[in-house]
């Protein structure tokens, strides 16, 4: 017999829209991150879409709702997607340093992961582990 039902943790999503990207591409872009997030047992509630002309509006926006929600995990379809902000961070350190948030990595697992790492999410903190309380 089950213990209860199982919870389904939150997540958000974060892709760039490179310029030459369409929109039916884009589409399919937001689909296989929604796809990823459901076989990790994630609920993708949204994909924050980052238009490199205003860059970084869109991620401003999602670290303010991982805040606000205190969701655990941001996906995103590969690591370039988190690349360099400005003064040496990338998103990916400032997401983990200003929410606690983990960056998974929705990109093919069966290639060498990135920096070594032997699961795909991106922080110190294991997958989908909520930051503990001080």
């Amino acid at each position: 017999m089950a213990d209860g039902p199982a919870q389904i943790t939150p997540a958000v999503g974060y892709l760039r829209r490179y310029p030459s990207m369409t929109w039916v591409e884009l589409d399919q872009a937001v689909v296989r991150l929604a796809i990823f997030a459901r076989r990790q047992g994630l609920f993708l509630s949204e994909v924050f879409v980052e238009q490199l002309a205003t860059d970084p509006v869109a991620f401003d926006a999602l670290v303010q709702v991982v805040k606000r929600r205190d969701i655990p995990v941001v996906v995103v379809p590969t690591d370039a997607h988190l690349s360099a902000v400005g003064r040496g961070e990338t998103k990916g350190q400032r997401l983990e340093r200003e929410t606690g948030a983990c960056a998974l990595i929705a990109a093919d697992h069966s290639q060498e992961p990135v920096g070594g790492r032997t699961d795909p999410c991106v922080c110190a903190r294991p997958p989908y582990q909520t930051p503990l309380s001080a």
